[in-house]
């Protein structure tokens, strides 16, 4: 979730908690403004049971959003790159275009289209330095999307290739 709002306070602190929560204290304005502003973002923001703490509620479930990872396609070599692109221009039914889609800088793959999606990529071809990528990003992060972009940023500690 982004809330972007211009709040003059004497102070702030933010606290981030666990499951994505965060804890706020700002000093010097009224906390109905705040609620006010919050709400007409589309979100709730009530105070919760214990006297103090606020609570953001976002009305979509967590499945309706996309958790995903930008990167450089540095950190796949030519051999993956020229593998993807033949992927992403399958368009017959049922063909790797439905999850493996070409960008025009780079790919974006949709690791919800299978139940192991890295395995569905080996069969395929896909390098050993991509797949451990992919399986590193999917642990530490959760993702569902990975995009594989000519001007994404290289991740420290991954693999890169010069083609």
């Amino acid at each position: 979730m982004k809330l972007s709002l211009t709040v003059e306070a004497d102070t702030i602190n933010v606290l981030a908690l666990n499951m994505g929560r965060i804890a706020v204290d700002i000093d010097g304005i009224e906390l109905t403004d705040l609620i006010n502003v919050v709400n007409q973002n589309g979100y709730s923001l009530r105070v919760a049971d214990e006297p103090g703490k606020l609570i953001v509620e976002d009305p979509l479930p967590p499945v309706s959003r996309l958790n995903g990872i930008q990167c450089s396609t540095a950190h796949i070599s030519e051999a993956d790159n020229s593998l993807l692109y033949t992927l992403s221009h399958q368009h017959e039914d049922h063909g790797d275009s439905e999850w493996i889609s070409y960008t025009g800088s780079g790919y974006l793959i949709y690791l919800d289209a299978w139940q192991y999606p890295v395995l569905q990529l080996k069969k395929r071809g896909l390098s050993k330095a991509c797949r451990q990528l992919i399986v590193t990003l999917i642990r530490r992060y959760t993702i569902r999307i990975i995009h594989l972009d000519a001007l994404g940023e290289l991740l420290p500690g991954f693999e890169t290739f010069d083609w």
